[in-house]
Order: structure tokens, then C-alpha cells, then sequence
């Protein structure tokens, strides 16, 4: 709210916009809760990498209901996706018939970044829909949503409150500013860079993940969990080759920096304007 006001901006957004704003809200919260209740209930690891198979969730999606191209390079990203998740994820059922004794993960964990997956390409595509949105005006209706639906779904949950620790502010307060830090430079790249390059970006969490993981945490991880993350990491590199060799990618790159601009100029018409419009209603 106090980046919005600064800037001068309608905390609600545009008028048309505002239904699909709370939907984006919603899923963003789903999205939040699937992931942290996947990282409570899985490695570290495992949790980030099968939660980022959103991207391939939202090229499909995209293709369905947005009318995008999926070619051949897609689909192959998506196949090597899939067999990531699987040597990730390690179903017994699958497992055996390789000759693997490996043990599965936790199924709750398994359902928890499944469900912020999907959630996070509903997110994706909505925020593609929504271009002309301010980044901060979906961090904001994230935020709204989060306070309201945060209380009912612990009353619901049976989760009871205890006051936080002198080592747990601190903290709270650090995931606080990251998520907002974060929500804010996703949604901003997604307005301004292609799809692909974008959403191919957040495979570089599953390297920082296995860092974390293996030095802060000191969680033990295997090699299949490590060929099953460099699997889903290849789609990346698929999606940025297949990118950075579209001539229609480079012309919209190149057509985003020269309309940078004259987009800001005309969000900010537009802002007056509706202000413009508030102020004679409420005359």
C-alpha cells in the first residue's frame, strides 16, 4: 500500500480487471500454502523441484486456453519434466519395475507441491492476461487475500496460534520482505519478458535449493534425486534456446524495451485518469 500510494497508483487496479485480480490473489495464496506445506513435509530439494514443473503446467495451459504455439521443443521439455518428477518423487509402483529399492516421499508432501504447482501456472497465466496491471497492485491483492484467507484456513486446519519467539521475528519478518520482493520482480519479468524466458528463470531455484539444502540444512539427498532435478533443469534450457532462436521472440524483446516507456506513460494516463473519474463520482 505505501509503494502503491507513493507512486500514485489506485491500490483496486483498472475497474474491468478487479474480478481477475482476486482470482490471481486466490491462487497466489494457494500457491503459497501448497509450497510451504510441501517444504515442511519433503526435502528441500524435492519440494522446490517438483512445485517449478509449473512452467511446463503453463505452456500446456497456455497452448489450451490462450491459443500459444507448443511445438515439438515443448513437448519434449515436458516429457523430460515428467521423468524428472518421477525420479524425484520415486513411486514405489514405478520404481520396482526399474529394480530400484528406493523409498517414495511422503505422499501429503507429494499433494502439497503438486497443488502449488498448478496453482502457480494459474498464476502465471493470469498475470499474462493482466499485462497491464502494476506489478504492486498484484503484490497488494495477494496481501488482501492472505489476511483473509489466511485465519479461516488455520481455524479450518485446527492450527493454534502461539506468540513467536525473539528468533522468530526476525525471520517472519525476512519471509515477509522476500515474498513481496519476490511476488513483485516475478510479476514485473512476466510483463516484460517473453513467457518462455520468464518462466524458465525459476529453475535456477532448484540449484540454489540443492545448495541449501546440502550446506545450511545438511539434509541428505541420492543420485536419483539429482538426475531427476538436472532433468526438469534441461526444460530451462530448452525453453531459453528455443527463445533466443525465434526471430517473433527477438522482435517482441525488442518491441518490449522500445514501448518500456510508453507503456509506463500510458499506465500513468491512465491512473489519472480513473482518479479523475473517482474524484467526480465523488462529487
Amino acid at each position: 500500500m505505501s509503494i502503491l500510494a507513493a507512486k500514485g497508483i489506485n491500490p483496486l487496479g483498472p475497474s474491468g480487471s478487479r474480478v481477475l485480480l482476486w482470482v490471481r490473489a486466490a491462487a497466489g495464496f494457494g500457491f503459497m500454502s501448497g509450497y510451504y506445506y510441501a517444504i515442511q513435509h519433503l526435502p528441500l530439494s524435492d519440494a522446490v523441484v517438483i512445485t517449478y514443473t509449473s512452467p511446463v503446467i503453463t505452456a500446456v495451459a497456455a497452448a489450451l486456453l490462450l491459443g500459444e504455439a507448443w511445438g515439438r521443443l515443448d513437448a519434449l521439455g515436458s516429457v523430460l519434466c515428467m521423468f524428472g518428477v518421477v525420479l524425484i518423487s520415486k513411486p514405489g509402483f514405478v520404481m520396482s519395475l526399474f529394480g530400484f529399492p528406493a523409498e517414495s516421499i511422503p505422499l501429503n508432501g507429494l499433494l502439497g507441491a503438486i497443488i502449488a504447482a498448478v496453482m502457480s501456472s494459474a498464476v502465471y497465466l493470469l498475470v499474462r492476461v493482466l499485462k497491464g496491471v502494476h506489478p504492486m497492485v498484484f503484490v497488494n491483492y495477494f496481501a488482501a487475500a492472505g489476511i483473509v484467507l489466511g485465519p479461516i484456513c488455520s481455524y479450518v486446519s485446527g492450527e493454534k496460534w502461539s506468540w513467536h519467539t525473539e528468533r522468530d521475528w526476525p525471520l517472519l519478518v525476512l519471509l515477509a520482505v522476500f515474498s513481496v520482493a519476490g511476488q513483485a520482480l516475478m510479476n514485473l519479468g512476466l510483463t516484460l519478458e517473453t513467457a518462455a524466458k520468464a518462466t524458465a528463470m525459476n529453475y535456477s531455484q532448484v540449484v540454489f535449493a540443492f545448495v541449501f539444502q546440502t550446506a545450511l540444512l545438511h539434509e541428505p539427498t541420492d543420485s536419483l534425486s539429482v538426475a531427476g532435478s538436472m532433468l526438469i533443469a534441461m526444460w530451462g534450457v530448452i525453453a531459453l534456446a528455443k527463445d533466443a532462436g525465434s526471430p517473433r521472440a527477438a522482435e517482441e524483446v525488442v518491441r518490449n524495451e522500445a514501448t518500456v516507456p510508453e507503456m509506463m506513460l500510458q499506465r500513468r494516463r491512465s491512473h489519472e485518469l480513473e482518479h479523475r473519474n473517482s474524484e467526480f463520482d465523488a462529487h
